[in-house]
């Protein structure tokens, strides 16, 4: 990897570090849907 760019938030070495940023934001976008869908779940469980 000649061109390789180290990703500032989890280090990796990568071709194309746009790509990985997207992949990054798609990741914690993710992440925070599920956590939100869990705890809504949580909720309505707890009021019946």
């Amino acid at each position: 990897m000649e061109d390789s760019a180290s990703c500032p938030d989890c280090h990796a070495l990568t071709d194309d570090l746009a790509a990985h940023e997207r992949w990054h934001s798609r990741l914690i976008h993710d992440l925070a849907v599920a956590v939100d869908k869990e705890n809504k779940r949580r909720d309505a469980a707890g009021t019946r």
